[in-house]
C-alpha cells in the first residue's frame, strides 16, 4: 500500500469535499475575529514602516482607474509598479480597490492564509489522504510561525497561498490542455505577485514532485507541460515581467550590488531548527521587546529573523519522523521539500566572516524565505502520517518519551534558572551579561514547548478511539496546538493607532495643504538621545517611532513626502543615493540649510534632545520631538533662478554642494550657466500619474521637478513632447522658453508598447490548446 499506484483515490461526494473548506473559512475567521469585526488593524514590525504605505499606494491608483506607476512620497518620488515587492498588478489588490483601504488590508492577509490552508486540504485530498488528514496539513501550513510571520510582509502572502494549489494543479487527472491552462493561470498570479522566491517555490515543489511523486512514464510528459505552462505564464506575466527587467538596471541595487552579509543577512542559523520543538527559544521575540530577547547572535545588530518562529506544531515534528521513510505521494514529496528548505536555508548562515563584504553574483536577498517550502512539506507530511498513525495499535513510544523529556527539561530551568541561563547562554555564544535575561526567558518557553507536546500525544491518543466524540475532541486539541503558539505574532491595534496622522502631519497638512515641500527625519543624521532610546525601548509594536520620523515610508500613509529616508527595499533609482550620502556631510556643515531647501525638505522632525540640521530651527513640537522649518525651501515644483549645464553625472555631483539658492545643475551634455528672473508656475492638475501645469517666464529657464530622473514618462510642453534631463543628480527638469506655456507630465508604464501583446499571445495560445482537442495525457497519472 504504500508504493505510487496509477489510480485516483475515489471520489468524494460533493458536501464531503465542500465541509472541510467551510470549516477552514470559520476557523480562520473565528482566529482573527479581533481584526476582521473590531476597527483594529495588523500593524508592528515593516507593516507601517514600508508594506502598508506601499499597499496604499497601489490601492489608491486602482481606486482611481489609474495604474500605479509612482510614488511621489518616498525617496523625492520613484518608479511602483515595476518594482516586483509591490505586485502591483497582483489581481486581487486590483478588486479591493473598491474597499477602504484599512479593512482590504487586513481582509488581504486573512484571505491569503485562508486559501494558504485551503489549498493544502485540496492538494492532499488529491493525494488521497482522509479529511482528517487534509484537515491537519492546513492547520500545520496556514498556522504556522512561517506563514502567520507573514503578516508583516503582504508581498510574500500570495506566492505562499498560491504553492499548494499549483502543485495541485500538476497532479489532477484532466486533459493537457486544461491542465496547462490551469497551472499557466496559477504561475501567473504569482508571477504579478511580483515575489521572486515564492515563484521560485513554485516550480521547484513542482520539479520536485515530478522526480520524487509521479510514476516514472508519466515524468516527461509533466515536464513538458511544466515548462509549457511556465511559457504560457511568461506571456501572461509579460507586463510585469518586462516592467521589471527595464527598472532594475538603473536601481541601487543593480548599480552598486549586493554584497554577501547582505545577501545572507537573514539565513537560518543551525540552532533556530530548535524551534520546531520550542517555539521561542531565544525569548518573546512576538513582543519585539529587546529585553525580552537573549540569544542576539543569531542575527548581529537585528532581535529576530524575518519569520518569528519555524514553529508548526508538535504534530508537524512527529509526522517528519513517522513517515519520512513512507513511500505515499505526500510523504515522499513532502520529505524532501523539507530536505531542500534546510539545505538552502541554513548554510549562507555559515558564511565565512572573510567573504561577507564581497559583492555577491546575484542581488537577491535573505534565503530564510525559504522556510515558506519548509513549512509547506512540514504540512504534507503531517497529511501523510495522519491516518497511519490513527491506524496503529499504539503510538511510537518515543512520542511521549519526548514529551516526558521535554517536561524534566522544563522544570529543571524553572527549579535552577541561573544554570539553565548559563548553559544556554555558552552554548550560544551570548555575551556574559545576557546570561540572566536567557535565565528569565529560557523556563516559559521550554514549559509552553512541554506543554505542547503533552497535548498533541493526548490529541493523538484520542484520534485512535473509536467514538467520534473522542476523534472529535482529538481533532480539537491537535488544532489548538499551533494556533495557541502562533496567534500571538499577529499584533493589533486600534485602526486610529495605525492610520490616524500624527500631529507633526497634521501640522504640515495645515501649513503646506497643496503639499509642495517635503519633510525631513533629523534624528537620522544624530546620534541617538536618551528619548529615543527609550522610546525605542518602549515601542514594543514599532509603530509610533515610524509613524512619526519620515525615515521610512509612513509618511506615504498620509499623502506627505520625504526624500533621504532609507532605501527599505533597495528599490531607489541609483541617483538619489548619491545625494543621500552628499546630504551626510551636508548636514555637518553650517551652510548646509541651502542644500536641503533645494529638495523642497521645508520640515524638519527631531527629538528634543537633538541639535537642529543646519538651516532649520523650531517652530513646535510635543513634549517628545521638536518641530523645524527651513524658511530656505523651495517648491517641489518650480522655475530656477539659475542653472549649470554639466556634461555628465560626475560634473553634476561636483557643484551640487556648491550652488546657490535657488539655482539647480542639469546634466545636458555640455558645460554651460545660466540666470533668469523669477517666474511663476500654476499647477492644474496633480496626481501621483499626471501633473498638468502653466508657466509664465519673461526669459527661457527651466522647470524643476523634484521626481527622481528616469526613462519611462512623457513630457509634453505645448503638446510637443520634449526631452526630460536630470537636475540637481537625483531628479528632473525640462527647458522653459520665455512666455507663457503649458507642460502635460505623464509617468509611463514601462515597455507596455511591447509587453501588452504578452496577455493578447497567452489567450490565443490556450485557445489553440483546447481546440486542438487532443485526448487525456495523464488520465492515469498518480495521484
Amino acid at each position: 500500500m504504500d508504493d505510487i499506484v496509477d489510480r485516483h483515490p475515489a471520489p468524494r461526494s460533493s458536501p464531503s469535499r465542500v465541509l472541510p473548506v467551510l470549516l477552514f473559512f470559520l476557523l480562520m475567521g473565528a482566529v482573527w475575529s479581533d481584526p476582521l469585526l473590531l476597527r483594529r488593524n495588523f500593524a508592528g514590525r515593516d507593516l507601517v514602516a514600508y508594506n502598508l504605505p506601499m499597499e496604499k499606494v497601489v490601492h489608491d491608483a486602482y481606486a482611481r482607474g489609474r495604474f500605479p506607476l509612482w510614488v511621489e512620497g518616498v525617496s523625492g518620488g520613484r518608479p511602483v509598479l515595476p518594482n516586483p515587492n509591490a505586485g502591483a498588478m497582483y489581481p486581487v489588490r486590483m478588486l479591493f480597490a473598491v474597499l477602504p483601504f484599512p479593512f482590504s488590508a487586513k481582509l488581504f492577509t486573512v484571505l491569503h492564509w485562508a486559501l494558504a490552508g485551503i489549498g493544502v486540504i485540496v492538494l492532499l485530498g488529491a493525494l488521497g489522504v482522509s479529511r482528517g488528514a487534509a484537515w491537519m496539513g492546513a492547520v500545520t501550513y496556514a498556522f504556522s510561525g512561517v506563514a502567520v510571520s507573514a503578516v508583516f510582509f503582504p508581498h510574500i502572502q500570495p506566492g505562499m497561498a498560491l504553492l499548494p494549489w499549483i502543485v495541485w494543479a500538476l497532479i489532477r487527472p484532466s486533459s493537457f490542455a486544461s491542465k496547462a491552462f490551469l497551472l499557466s493561470a496559477l504561475f501567473t498570479l504569482d508571477i504579478l505577485a511580483g515575489d521572486v522566491f515564492t515563484t521560485g517555490f513554485a516550480i521547484v515543489a513542482c520539479l520536485v514532485w515530478i522526480a520524487a511523486g509521479a510514476a516514472p512514464g508519466h515524468r516527461g510528459v509533466l515536464l513538458i507541460l511544466l515548462s509549457a505552462s511556465l511559457g504560457l505564464a511568461v506571456l501572461a506575466g509579460l507586463p510585469q515581467i518586462l516592467a521589471t527587467m527595464l527598472w532594475i538596471p538603473e536601481t541601487n541595487r543593480a548599480v552598486t550590488g549586493v554584497t554577501w552579509r547582505e545577501a545572507f543577512e537573514f539565513s537560518i542559523p543551525p540552532r533556530r531548527l530548535l524551534e520546531l520543538v520550542i517555539p521561542y527559544p531565544s525569548g518573546a521575540v512576538w513582543t519585539n521587546d529587546h529585553t525580552a530577547i537573549w540569544d542576539r547572535e543569531l542575527y548581529p545588530g537585528k532581535f529576530m529573523g524575518i519569520f518569528l518562529t519555524l514553529y508548526s506544531g508538535a504534530l508537524a515534528l512527529i509526522a517528519a519522523v513517522t513517515s519520512w521513510n513512507r513511500r505515499v505521494p505526500a510523504a515522499r514529496l513532502g520529505k524532501w521539500l523539507v530536505l531542500l528548505a534546510v539545505v538552502v536555508s541554513v548554510p549562507p548562515a555559515l558564511l565565512p566572516v572573510s567573504w561577507h563584504d564581497r559583492l555577491a553574483p546575484v542581488a537577491l536577498r535573505n534565503p530564510e524565505k525559504f522556510a515558506v517550502v519548509l513549512a509547506f512539506g512540514l504540512s504534507l507530511l503531517v497529511g501523510a502520517a495522519w491516518d497511519d498513525l490513527r491506524a496503529r495499535a499504539r503510538l511510537p513510544a518515543w512520542i511521549l518519551r519526548a514529551g516526558v523529556g521535554l517536561a524534566i527539561v522544563a522544570i529543571f530551568a524553572a527549579a535552577a534558572p541561573k544554570v539553565a541561563g548559563r548553559i544556554a547562554a555558552a552554548a550560544a555564544h551570548a555575551p556574559a551579561g545576557l546570561e540572566a535575561m536567557a535565565s528569565r526567558e529560557l523556563p516559559p518557553a521550554l514549559a509552553e514547548a512541554a506543554l505542547l507536546w503533552i497535548v498533541t500525544c493526548v490529541g493523538l491518543d484520542r484520534i485512535r478511539a473509536k467514538r467520534r466524540g473522542a476523534v472529535l475532541a482529538g481533532l480539537v486539541l491537535l488544532t489548538a496546538v499551533p494556533i495557541a503558539a502562533t496567534r500571538r505574532i499577529g499584533w493589533t491595534f486600534r485602526e486610529d493607532e495605525v492610520f490616524a496622522p500624527p500631529a507633526f502631519v497634521r501640522f504640515q497638512q495645515k501649513r503646506d495643504p497643496q503639499g509642495q515641500y517635503r519633510a525631513l527625519g533629523e534624528m537620522i543624521y544624530r546620534p541617538p538621545g536618551e528619548l529615543e532610546k527609550t522610546e525605542a525601548g518602549n515601542d514594543l509594536g514599532f509603530l509610533e517611532i515610524v509613524r512619526r520620523n519620515f525615515a521610512q515610508h509612513s509618511q506615504v500613509l498620509w499623502g506627505r513626502g520625504a526624500v533621504f529616508n532609507a532605501d527599505f527595499d533597495n528599490g531607489d533609482l541609483s541617483r538619489i543615493q548619491s545625494v543621500r550620502r552628499i546630504s551626510g556631510v551636508a548636514s555637518e556643515f553650517p551652510d548646509g540649510g541651502p542644500f536641503f531647501g533645494s529638495f523642497s525638505l521645508r520640515w524638519g522632525l527631531r527629538y528634543r534632545d537633538q541639535a537642529p540640521l543646519p538651516g532649520y530651527a523650531r517652530i513646535g513640537g510635543t513634549g517628545r520631538d521638536d518641530w523645524d522649518e527651513n524658511p530656505e525651501a523651495l517648491p517641489d515644483i518650480r522655475l530656477a533662478t539659475g542653472w549649470r549645464e554639466t556634461p555628465d553625472a560626475v560634473a553634476a555631483l561636483s557643484q551640487l554642494s556648491k550652488l546657490p539658492l535657488g539655482h539647480i545643475v542639469v546634466e545636458t551634455g555640455r558645460s554651460s550657466e545660466g540666470t533668469a528672473p523669477a517666474g511663476q508656475v500654476r499647477v492644474l492638475e496633480r496626481s501621483p500619474e499626471r501633473v498638468v501645469l502653466e508657466t509664465e517666464a519673461s526669459a527661457p529657464t527651466w522647470l524643476f521637478v523634484l521626481r527622481g530622473f528616469w526613462s519611462h514618462r512623457v513630457v509634453r510642453l505645448d503638446g510637443r513632447e520634449i526631452e526630460v534631463f536630470p537636475a540637481q543628480l537625483a531628479f528632473s527638469a525640462i527647458p522653459i522658453p520665455a512666455g507663457r506655456h503649458r507642460v502635460e507630465w505623464e509617468e509611463s508604464f514601462p515597455g507596455w508598447n511591447v509587453s501588452r501583446f504578452g496577455p493578447v499571445l497567452y489567450l490565443a495560445a490556450i485557445g489553440a490548446l483546447f481546440a486542438a482537442r487532443g485526448r487525456p495525457e495523464d488520465d492515469n497519472a498518480p495521484s
